[in-house]
């Protein structure tokens, strides 16, 4: 769903959300593949400066950039393929986009990877996310690095079952299949 569509309307002159609604904590998040359609929202996280201190370099994606990074995972079907990012869209009750969740097939694990649309942080959307990651990986474990300093980004991963497995910075967490 693009960002004008139903529930964007309602943001204030920053971009910041201006009802009570937008603050709620979300009761539950579905997960959908991403299509060309969902460009604009993912490049609105992908240029963030705020969503991308966290990512790679830290440093916002640029166009060219992002929309090679954005076909190569509209082309991934499936987690058969190692290496190959599958992106999929969290979308809240209202289905408003809020954020994404990559997942890349690795020799024995899956990586897992989250962006949250900055109007949606701190309402358990990455949470969520994390919750039907099992659904898609079946028996491979999950692992996820984040930046030492990320500390929302830890707290997300420890309370969804994920544990500390290197420490060092960045960490990386991993989740069993049976967890």
């Amino acid at each position: 769903m693009p960002l004008s569509s139903a529930g964007h309307e309602h943001r204030t002159a920053v971009g910041r959300p201006s009802t009570d609604r937008w603050s709620a904590v979300v009761t539950s998040t579905r997960l959908r593949r991403a299509t060309a359609t969902d460009a604009e929202f993912l490049y609105s996280m992908a240029s963030d400066a705020s969503v991308m201190r966290w990512v790679g370099d830290g440093k916002p994606w640029t166009r060219t950039y992002f929309d090679r990074r954005f076909s190569r995972a509209l082309a991934t079907t499936d987690l058969d393929t190692p290496d190959l990012p599958m992106w999929s869209i969290g979308v809240d009750e209202d289905v408003v986009p809020v954020g994404l969740l990559s997942l890349i097939r690795r020799s024995d694990h899956v990586e897992v990877g989250y962006w949250v649309h900055p109007d949606h942080w701190g309402r358990g959307c990455a949470g969520h996310m994390l919750g039907q990651v099992r659904e898609t990986v079946g028996n491979l474990a999950s692992v996820a690095t984040v930046a030492r300093g990320n500390a929302a980004s830890r707290r997300v991963l420890e309370k969804a079952g994920f544990t500390v497995v290197q420490d060092g910075d960045p960490l990386t967490y991993r989740r069993s299949p049976s967890s």
